[in-house]
């Protein structure tokens, strides 16, 4: 039985062009909708109208992807859209992607076929066009942490970037000059900015950017210890590196211990910073210094957006999530050490 990528590749158009033309979007050229209704007609596809009304149904929950339940990040994420909603009268329905794109493209079509009236999703696996392809079919999904071209309105997203940079300016401004970086193995848009952000600050402070101080591990409390254990067997602390920009707070968290396991004292040793500034960041030994990211914020706003688009309201264009420096006691001054 065909499928819609079937169409997509016979018309040699984008899966969204696909979905455009199945949903009647006026945004398709004729000569595209020729093409797409000729492949439609040469495979013998029919599209699921079942599946479309789904979609369409009136049903009072509101459905939420997100990466792990389980991660601080996203559980925080899920509170406070659970919060936002409750003065509506709405369920929240969520479900795990696990940054694997048959699992995130079950977790989307579950959540329609539950009928919910809106979705926030956290997918990073699924490719643009596919995405699209749900944008299209779903107009009040919102995504989160994510930027689609021609879906700007319905993406939000935190100025990682900016963000980072801070973090790396602060190990500078207190003497560190070999900062290695922590970052997630997942090749998402908020790792590549924050890697982004880590070169650029070392660079534009006139440091050399040295790719072996860079560690890729799962963005998760395994992950931080993966990434310490690997920097240990091939870095020695104080000559090879002096502190650790890492990509969040639970990376940083999974790292302390391990390097204490060894020895090694943060931050009489190791300078550490976070990301995200969710709670345990506080509550950790010592208090990580981190870069708060507006989690709360991003998710009450995506929730009450999702709820405007369904009624058809007018949604502003978002912006990128302002972010800001928390300062605590992972980082020590070794200025004229």
């Amino acid at each position: 039985m065909s499928t819609i990528r079937d169409v997509a590749r016979k018309a040699n158009v984008s899966i969204a062009s696909v979905s455009r033309v199945i949903n009647n979007s006026p945004r398709v050229s004729p000569s595209v909708r020729e093409a797409v209704l000729q492949a439609q007609r040469e495979l013998n596809f029919h599209p699921n109208a079942n599946a479309r009304a789904l979609a369409q149904r009136d049903y009072r929950t509101i459905g939420m992807v997100v990466s792990d339940v389980a991660d601080p990040y996203f559980a925080t994420a899920i509170k406070a859209s659970d919060d936002a909603i409750q003065p509506y009268g709405l369920s929240l329905l969520v479900a795990q992607g696990h940054h694997d794109a048959e699992r995130e493209r079950n977790a989307i079509e579950s959540l329609i076929a539950y009928k919910c009236r809106g979705l926030v999703v956290h997918a990073m696996a699924i490719d643009d066009d596919e995405m699209s392809m749900y944008m299209e079919q779903m107009p009040s999904m919102v995504l989160i942490n994510r930027v689609i071209p021609g879906y700007e309105t319905r993406c939000l997203n935190t100025d990682n970037y900016e963000g980072e940079r801070m973090a790396v300016n602060e190990l500078i401004a207190n003497g560190h000059r070999k900062i290695a970086f922590f970052n997630s193995e997942h090749e998402i848009l908020d790792a590549r900015e924050r890697l982004q952000g880590y070169v650029d600050t070392l660079t534009a402070n006139g440091i050399n950017f040295n790719p072996g101080l860079v560690f890729s591990a799962p963005p998760s409390l395994e992950g931080g210890t993966q990434a310490a254990r690997e920097l240990l067997k091939r870095c020695t602390p104080g000559k090879d590196f002096t502190a650790i920009a890492c990509y969040s707070d639970v990376m940083a968290a999974g790292a302390i211990p391990y390097f204490y396991s060894q020895g090694l004292k943060v931050p009489g040793d190791i300078s550490i910073t976070g990301f995200d500034n969710l709670y345990l960041s506080k509550s950790m030994w010592p208090a990580l210094t981190t870069v708060d990211n507006p989690i709360i914020k991003m998710a009450e706003e995506a929730v009450l957006r999702t709820i405007k688009l369904y009624s058809n309201e007018t949604v502003e264009a978002p912006h990128r999530m302002d972010v800001s420096l928390v300062r605590r006691d992972s980082v020590l001054n070794i200025t004229g050490a």
